[in-house]
């Protein structure tokens, strides 16, 4: 039957309706009328407040590789942690839709997409949350009420699942839930839910609680109850209720101290329903790159034709899913890599090209060309997609990635088939690809490994197509030493509720831009061995570990066995890429010292880590608050020397070149030995350019200009011409301003001067120096590639600059000097080997990288220089040495003598030389037997002989004769000797043939 078309749940899951009339319905809803009305539903009948949606690449939070819930931004109001007086932390309800990924870690539905039409790379979470507020009964009733009032679809054709509990994890059934269901729907439409289904997790580590799903059946007229959640596309999830009351640690669950709510609904799922198609893929959200598709493929059916082969409609659904997640990903900070997140985009890339080239003919260059399709389709609800030439630099970015697996893909594809012949021959009954093929194709030729899954499969491989245990176990074993991201948070969640419940302030932290003592007052311990709050706490001696690496831990705990928490503080907490302060709380009647080692924020409250040192501390003590400043000091450098670097790279790279690719900070770190600065550029910084960039830098430091900061409406601030904002940064309102150069009441008294894109203005809550001047100098250590498209930069400033640039000094002048001595044909060797070791050693240093790179250059210049000197100098000894060969051979035979027995020293112990020699003598004499070493100043004496055929002698005994060892056969041999036993040598030589 025409326009029949599997719709992914297996035999009889079919769509039996025309495929041609998809796209000449009349639509009522929409997709951006589905996404408009759920937000106007909770902003005007529920009140809840509109916050746009974070990136789907969480710069902030290394537990997740990408956004896969709405509540991922909000995980800090969650946990407790959120700063009082910040944005959110006054958020009492909220809704959006989110951006999510689910293509890696925990949740992952990337080998799900083009099989069936439900599971995305990509989607829009549309959601709302209760931050401590309303809890079960309001979400649910809000949740029938958009169902069945607004969307209007059928109640009876819903369904609800409840949590039906764990006893051995302490969990109860949620029978509060179904309890609220029972007000909606018929008992026989309320379903019990196992962990698995009905609790849910945002990851290893994090917030988490039972869940309420809401499912549809989308045939209706019957009861569909064994189908909810039996992946039948039929009877699809819809809607998830989460009720927020747990946090999942590295110790297990722990109860959170106010409940909250986490909603999420799959827009392009409930789309599909309230369009009336059975597929994701047949709404009015696809069409457009659909078309787009045909288009640039060239192929020859549309995606709704009934005539498209089903292996090209797989294909179809699996370049539109994955050129939605790339472009949305690329342009809210992600890159492709070999590592982590930015492995998986590469996969995600990787995979649509695969399946356009193989299934739909497309050609190189293809999937780029559809990036400014999906940002048409976007736009108007994610403004983020049209920042200043963002289609350009996203595109450029998926370009070099095509080509670069066009350049693998006929090589891997032959390695492939090679891996299949041998997985056939290794088992024909079974045949699967062996883990080491795959490890192959995946290390070598860029082969994700569920991309030769797929071929595998194509080619009637059995289940699993991949030995990925093996595969698996190989991938680790290459990846060296390293850890997952861990939440690790000192002040945990309870604790923090205990702080609040108990009327303990949060930290005035005013302080810490006033570079001075600060007199304060304790008014919390944290207990670090035991986790919890105490009174007071003395010294920590740590127990006796025989176990080097467990001695080692138990020396870090002992380091950071407290936590003081004070009213005011004048110490910096890491925030913002600037790591924190240390120094000393002394208690002003000098009963107890505590070293500080680390300074952390959590939910407002500053919490400095460290040891007590001396006496007993206690709550309600005063005390002294004993920066170190010195250490201060190098930060605050380092970190205004970044502002004033992002501003450098702009000005020489960006406006310099007039290039599409805008440097954008991608990320910083400053502490008290260097600075480091991340921004989007996609090659390498040329050295001429690293060089004007620091030669900028240092001007603007020598002018000495002031650094100016105020704290600023962020809508007023944000208007300023010329400001930098960290992308996907969450900054507070007010926001604090940094300007060099220009003082922030002259930039907002004229926010759109143009003038302003000449001084460098952040947004910044970091401690800075006041002038430039402070900065003394600064050198340039590093340039390298972090990620596709994003760049490094290392530097240092003050006194570790001066040292970097003596160093810089003192290894020109050992260049120099190995350069500069005079060098003959027996010393060139020695010379190239000293340049040789001297680059090695220059390399490993830490230098100021423009001179570094330009010294590595010339070195290895004249390396290959000398090398053609010595090339020269052996083929004029090689000549000169066989022109006397045949000299000596001559006047021997002349002689009536039989052999040339003699010391050769003209050219040193060179085996070159008296092989040509050797030779030049039988070419004159060719009966003659000859004997002849050489030897050198430096310890190196080399003996050959030669017998012709025909001889009575043997010329590998001659040699043992005279050296007592050698190697070779009866016409040739040679071997070494000590030079002081040259005279001997040769008298044995002699004897041999007396």
């Amino acid at each position: 039957m025409s326009g029949v078309r599997n719709i992914g749940g297996g035999e009889g899951c079919v769509d039996k309706s025309p495929i041609e009339t998809v796209r000449t319905r009349e639509l009522e809803w929409t997709g951006e009328k589905v996404r408009s009305t759920f937000m106007d539903y909770m902003q005007t009948r529920r009140n809840q407040t509109y916050v746009p949606s974070s990136p789907a690449v969480p710069h902030d939070d290394p537990t997740l590789l990408f956004a896969n819930a709405g509540m991922n931004q909000f995980k800090s109001i969650f946990l407790g942690t959120e700063k009082p007086g910040s944005k959110l932390a006054g958020l009492k309800g909220a809704c959006n839709s989110q951006k999510c990924i689910r293509a890696g870690g925990k949740h992952n539905d990337l080998d799900d997409v083009g099989k069936d039409t439900y599971h995305h790379t990509f989607f829009e979470m549309l959601g709302n949350w209760s931050f401590g507020d309303y809890f079960k009964e309001e979400t649910i009733n809000w949740a029938w009420v958009l169902m069945t009032e607004v969307y209007k679809l059928p109640g009876d054709r819903l369904y609800a699942t409840y949590f039906e509990g764990k006893k051995e994890l302490g969990l109860e059934p949620d029978l509060e839930a179904k309890r609220i269901w029972e007000k909606y729907l018929p008992a026989d439409h309320i379903l019990p839910g196992s962990m698995a289904d009905n609790f849910w997790e945002m990851g290893e580590i994090g917030p988490c609680g039972p869940c309420s799903e809401i499912h549809y059946d989308r045939i209706g007229g019957r009861n569909a109850a064994d189908l909810v959640n039996k992946d039948d596309p039929l009877v699809l999830e819809l809607w998830n209720l989460v009720f927020m009351t747990h946090m999942r640690t590295e110790k297990g669950l722990q109860e959170l101290p106010a409940k909250h709510v986490d909603t999420g609904m799959g827009f392009e799922r409930i789309t599909s329903v309230l369009q009336g198609v059975l597929s994701n893929y047949d709404t009015d959200i696809w069409f457009s790159i659909f078309d787009k598709i045909k288009e640039v493929t060239k192929f020859e059916h549309d995606y709704h034709s009934s005539n498209c082969p089903e292996d090209a409609v797989v294909a179809y659904r699996v370049v539109a899913d994955h050129i939605r997640t790339i472009t949305i990903a690329l342009t809210d900070g992600g890159a492709p890599d070999n590592v982590g997140r930015g492995y998986v985009l590469r996969r995600i890339i990787r995979r649509a090209v695969r399946f356009g080239k193989q299934f739909l003919n497309a050609p190189v260059g293809f999937f780029s060309e559809l990036v400014p399709t999906v940002i048409a389709s976007f736009k108007g609800f994610f403004p983020e997609l049209l920042k200043e030439k963002n289609t350009e630099r996203v595109m450029a970015i998926v370009k070099d990635e095509e080509v670069a697996f066009d350049k693998t893909w006929k090589t891997g594809l032959k390695h492939f088939h090679v891996a299949l012949e041998a997985a056939k021959k290794a088992n024909p009954e079974k045949v699967v690809i062996s883990g080491e093929d795959a490890y192959v194709l995946h290390d070598r030729y860029g082969f994700p490994c569920d991309l030769t899954m797929i071929m595998a499969e194509k080619e009637n491989c059995a289940e699993p197509f991949v030995d990925i245990a093996r595969f698996e176990e190989i991938k680790d074993g290459n990846k060296g030493p390293g850890a997952k991201n861990k939440l690790n948070q000192f002040l945990s969640v309870n604790n923090i509720d205990v702080l609040q419940k108990d009327g303990v302030e949060a930290t005035d932290d005013s302080s810490k831009y006033i570079w001075e003592k600060k007199s304060s007052t304790i008014t919390s311990i944290v207990n670090k061995i035991e986790d919890v709050l105490v009174k007071e706490l003395g010294t920590y001696t740590p127990p006796a570990e025989k176990d080097a690496k467990k001695k080692k831990e138990a020396l870090q705990k002992a380091e950071e066995h407290v936590g003081v928490i004070v009213k005011e503080t004048n110490y910096y907490y890491e925030s913002g890429g600037q790591i924190w302060d240390t120094g000393m709380i002394v208690a002003k009647d000098g009963s107890f010292k505590v070293k500080v080692n680390k300074v952390l924020s959590f939910g407002g409250y500053t919490c400095h880590i460290g040891k007590v040192t001396e006496g007993t501390v206690k709550v309600g003590a005063d005390v002294d608050l004993e920066v170190d400043f010195d250490r201060r000091l190098a930060i605050g450098a380092n970190h205004t020397g970044t502002h004033q670097l992002n501003h450098s790279l702009r000005e020489v790279l960006q406006f310099g070149k007039g290039a599409f690719t805008e440097v954008n900070q991608k990320g910083s770190f400053v502490e008290e030995t260097l600075g480091r600065f991340d921004f989007s550029w996609n090659e390498k910084v040329p050295i001429d350019d690293l060089q004007k960039v620091e030669e900028c830098l240092n001007k603007a430091i020598a002018e000495k200009r002031n650094v100016y900061d105020k704290v600023v409406p962020l809508e007023e601030a944000s208007k300023i011409k010329g400001l930098r904002m960290m992308f996907g940064e969450k900054y507070p309102d007010p926001v604090r301003v940094v300007s060099v150069g220009a003082s922030v009441d002259e930039l907002l008294a004229d926010p759109e001067n143009e003038k302003w894109n000449n001084y460098s203005i952040e947004f910044c809550g970091g401690t800075h120096l006041p002038s430039l001047e402070g900065i003394q100098s600064v050198r340039i250590v590093a340039e390298e590639a972090l990620t596709k498209g994003v760049r490094r930069i290392t530097f240092v400033s003050r006194d570790i600059a001066k040292k970097v640039s003596e160093t810089m000094a003192a290894v020109t002048s050992e260049h120099d000097a190995i350069f500069n001595k005079p060098h003959d044909a027996g010393s060139i060797e020695d010379k190239i080997k000293a340049l040789s070791v001297h680059n090695k050693k220059v390399g490993d240093m830490s230098l100021p990288y423009v001179e570094k790179v330009t010294l590595r250059e010339k070195m290895e210049n004249e390396i290959k220089s000398l090398h053609a000197e010595k090339k020269a100098f052996v083929q004029k000894m090689k000549l000169e040495a066989r022109a006397k060969g045949k000299e000596v051979g001559a006047s021997t035979k002349g002689d009536g003598k039989k052999a040339v027995i003699m010391s050769l020293n003209d050219w040193g112990a060179e085996r070159e030389a008296l092989t040509e020699f050797c030779t030049g003598v039988s070419e004159s004499f060719p009966e003659a037997l000859i004997f002849v070493a050489a030897s050198d100043s430096k310890g190196k004496g080399i003996a050959l002989s030669v017998v012709p055929k025909g001889q009575d002698k043997s010329a590998v005994d001659w040699i043992k004769s005279a050296c007592g060892k050698g190697g070779g056969n009866a016409e040739k041999a040679q071997t070494g000797f000590s030079p002081a036993d040259e005279q001997k040598v040769m008298d044995a030589a002699n004897k041999f043939l007396a």
